[in-house]
């Protein structure tokens, strides 16, 4: 996500973690978007385990937690109105990508070959109210192979001090309301059916789990040393640790941080050199343990 010092805003992420595919896709063929058909026993392919990032540029890219490097996949071209910029994204089971723009469009990207499909999304949702929004899959329940699409968002975090929690059906494009969240998260889910939210703060930042029910936020990790005026932020959960994906207004790019997902400690810090990243998503198929 991305925030401006104008009426608008410009971007966001969406992350999650474990299992098999499910759901059903809008292409034709056997092979959906992002999927190169090759198939784990578990059911998921090894490109629906992989964190994936955009940037303000609109470079897809995967990202490994393990290697701590980046691979890029090329530049998105998707035909967004009046040159918007991404401002969120989001990966299903399929390893296919939701990429929210700042005009509020959403498109469908096919992550192996950067294909843009339109989706039947309307700017706003038929409410008028969800503008633009974080995003994050989370499974129904733990362990399973079943999952939703949480978005939360309104008209923008530099127009309004909370956002609207949402299930969005990514078949109907029908959004749910849930509750209400304070400040502007980027979400993540888990396979674990677990659903959190990284609260970029110039005073103060933290990750708090969401119930998926309410909104209400609970068992918050506090990290003052991520204080300072967000521009760009993301957030992914990958194998028991989040990721947190920053850049202050005084810096010029992002920074990864990884933070222990029992503790709450940030164990790595990686700048990323010139990446402004604005999105981050990871499927319900990443793994919630690294064995």
């Amino acid at each position: 996500m991305r925030a401006l010092t104008t009426g608008i805003v410009c971007l966001t992420l969406f992350a999650a973690a474990c299992g098999a595919p499910s759901r059903g896709d809008d292409d034709d063929d056997d092979n959906p978007p992002g999927d190169s058909g090759q198939q784990n026993t578990d059911g998921c392919s090894a490109e629906a385990k992989l964190i994936y990032v955009v940037d303000v540029n609109n470079q897809l890219s995967t990202y490994d937690p393990i290697s701590r490097t980046f691979n890029d996949k090329g530049a998105l071209v998707c035909p967004a109105s009046g040159g918007a910029t991404p401002f969120s994204m989001g990966i299903d089971r399929n390893a296919g990508a939701y990429v929210l723009y700042s005009s509020g469009e959403l498109f469908k990207v096919d992550t192996a070959t950067l294909a843009c499909q339109a989706t039947a999304w309307q700017p706003g949702g038929p409410s008028g109210l969800l503008q633009v929004f974080g995003m994050g899959f989370s499974t129904d329940a733990a362990g399973g192979t079943t999952d939703k699409l949480y978005i939360a968002g309104g008209f923008g975090p530099n127009i309004e001090t909370s956002s609207r929690l949402n299930t969005l059906d990514v078949a109907t494009m029908a959004p749910t309301p849930v509750g209400t969240v304070q400040e502007w998260p980027e979400l993540t889910g888990t396979g674990d059916a677990e659903l959190f939210g990284f609260f970029p703060s110039e005073t103060s930042p933290r990750i708090e789990k969401l119930d998926k029910a309410t909104g209400a936020a609970s068992q918050p990790f506090n990290l003052p040393t991520l204080t300072g005026l967000p521009m760009s932020w993301a957030f992914a959960f990958f194998g028991g640790n989040f990721h947190v994906f920053l850049q202050r207004d005084t810096e010029s790019a992002t920074s990864v941080y990884e933070v222990n997902g029992q503790t709450g400690a940030i164990s790595n810090t990686l700048p990323t050199g010139t990446r402004s990243i604005v999105g981050a998503g990871v499927s319900t198929c990443a793994p919630t343990v690294i064995l």
